[in-house]
């Protein structure tokens, strides 16, 4: 063991930063390494009133497996009657609890945190066993932030919530800390002198003790730290309250140029003079919730989930519109992602969106095609249900309602975003064809399949819609270049729907606004003729 070590260099280090890396403070440690090297790190609670004088001794006042909480006092000698208190000593409280079990087939022991913490930030508690978990504070948008973390060693907080809480509470913090190493050494040869020496900072208390220790083991000497450090309530922050930060911060979006030409920017925070100013951004900023169907949904007039709902103008093609003072009611870390993809003003909102929002007509229907699409998708389908007592498009397994909810026009020339959104259109329409209902009645080939049951439906029915069955076979030819996301080695069927579609490497997103508008028209084609005309409508 060299001289440093055996000083306890780094454990010094460690009471210097109040046990505290990377945003977590250890506030329990119990390690044995063959008796020659001990840790023990334990804490506890400390009102404010014994303060002072707790940091005239090293006596950690609570100690593993004696917290005396609850505590029963009386009921013996000269004192019968038993009386109940929560803690055993006054003004300090334990923060862990050591629980020891003895079975008569076995035994248990782990260690608990503090109900009260717990319950404070409502934290939801993940684990493998009582030895091994962890406890997380859930954000206002759901994610999960790890706050602590227990094994049978080591117990961790995340530091910024145990200050919060003492200082809400306006008490300190006591981390006790007991070190010790052994070994043979000699001090003459490292320069070491044996004390028996007190130190005291304005945070901590502790006892360092280096002597020979021949009466255990002839030649060996002993280094050993005891005491403990303080960590503080802030007084500025015994009214604050995890969720204010949060509900003050309002980020600054462009709503126009100032007379220089200069982008001028704005806070969204809600006053009455900010109402029906607009800011706009990228197409590119709803993929995170087009991405994520099952946990956000995303339609022409706002994006949503469980935790937030933000109104939008998604009726336009290029670009989303929103009105400046919607973005305060996002959680912060939502704001700023909402920013990193705003853009100067652009033309202004949709006849959609102004009907509806401002007007307060609301339309029926949305304008952009992938959004106008999914809305006659659904209609249909349910209207055909209705009249002839099948849907003509099988619904999704639940597992796979992504592929719906997730539908959307790709916002950027990607091969990989059209790829999917182009497949996903062929697994609505030409995948969910319901064959089983079509095929009855109609007399079919042995190896006729989705698209050319369709085609014969249709003449057995006295319809021939020759230019909607050539798309429907393109588009389905072009399944083997969307799975692999490169038309580069493409079969002959994939080239020539390539050809039919007029791909090039610059215009994906032209293509796919062109494959939802002809799907738009294989939906208001067989609504017209099959649903509408029968009913004496035209919905021309």
């Amino acid at each position: 063991m060299d001289k440093d070590k055996f000083l306890l260099k780094d454990r010094i280090a460690e009471i210097e930063k109040s046990f505290v890396k990377d945003g977590w403070i250890t506030i329990y440690h119990s390690e044995h390494h063959d008796d020659n090297d001990e840790t023990l790190i334990y804490c506890c609670i400390v009102h404010d009133e014994k303060m002072e004088e707790y940091l005239t001794h090293t006596d950690w006042v609570i100690t593993p497996g004696y917290e005396g909480s609850p505590a029963i006092f009386g009921g013996f000698g000269k004192n019968p009657e038993r009386t109940y208190q929560k803690y055993s000593e006054e003004g300090f409280e334990p923060f862990l609890f050591q629980k020891h079990f003895i079975f008569s087939d076995g035994t248990d022991e782990y260690t608990d945190v503090s109900e009260d913490f717990v319950n404070y930030f409502k934290l939801y508690e993940k684990c493998d066993n009582k030895q091994n978990r962890s406890y997380y504070f859930i954000d206002n948008l759901g994610e999960l932030i790890e706050v602590i973390n227990i094994t049978s060693q080591k117990v961790k907080v995340k530091y910024k919530f145990l200050k919060e809480y003492i200082s809400i509470r306006k008490v300190h913090f006591s981390i006790c800390y007991d070190f010790m190493r052994t070994d043979k050494i000699n001090f003459l040869d490292f320069d070491i002198t044996p004390i028996d020496e007190n130190f005291k900072t304005d945070k901590s208390y502790f006892n360092h003790l280096i002597r020979p220790v021949d009466f255990i083991d002839l030649g060996k000497s002993q280094s050993w730290i005891s005491g403990k450090t303080i960590i503080k309530f802030d007084p500025a922050k015994t009214n604050s309250y995890h969720f204010d930060d949060e509900k003050e911060k309002h980020e600054s979006f462009i709503i126009g140029y100032d007379d220089d030409g200069n982008e001028k920017l704005m806070d969204c925070q809600k006053t009455n003079d900010k109402y029906f100013i607009t800011t706009y951004f990228k197409k590119e900023v709803l993929n995170k919730y087009y991405n994520e169907p099952s946990k956000y949904k995303v339609d022409g007039w706002r994006v949503s989930c469980s935790f937030f709902s933000l109104k939008i103008d998604n009726n336009i093609d290029d670009y989303v519109a929103v009105f400046l003072v919607e973005l305060s009611s996002l959680p912060h870390k939502e704001q700023l992602h909402w920013k990193q993809y705003n853009i100067p003003p652009q033309k202004g909102i949709s006849s959609t969106y102004y009907k509806t929002m401002i007007e307060g007509n609301w339309v029926q229907q949305p304008e952009t095609p992938d959004l106008l699409f999914k809305h006659l998708y659904m209609k249909f389908n349910d209207d055909w249900e209705k009249k002839f007592g099948w849907k003509f498009y099988k619904d999704l397994a639940t597992e796979d309602q992504h592929i719906f909810t997730s539908l959307h026009l790709p916002p950027n020339n990607n091969v990989k975003a059209f790829s999917e959104q182009m497949l996903s259109i062929i697994k609505l329409t030409v995948d969910r064809l319901n064959e089983a209902e079509i095929q009855r009645n109609i007399n079919l080939d042995k190896n006729d399949r989705g698209i050319t049951k369709l085609e014969k439906f249709l003449k057995a029915s006295e319809f021939e819609i020759p230019d909607m069955i050539i798309f429907l076979r393109n588009l389905y030819d072009l399944r083997s270049g969307l799975l692999a996301h490169t038309f580069s080695n493409s079969n002959k069927a994939c080239k020539k729907a390539m050809e039919y579609f007029g791909i090039t490497k610059e215009n994906y997103t032209a293509v796919a606004k062109d494959i939802f508008i002809k799907s738009i028209y294989t939906l208001t084609t067989l609504d017209k003729i099959f649903l509408r005309k029968e009913n004496g409508e035209d919905n021309e």
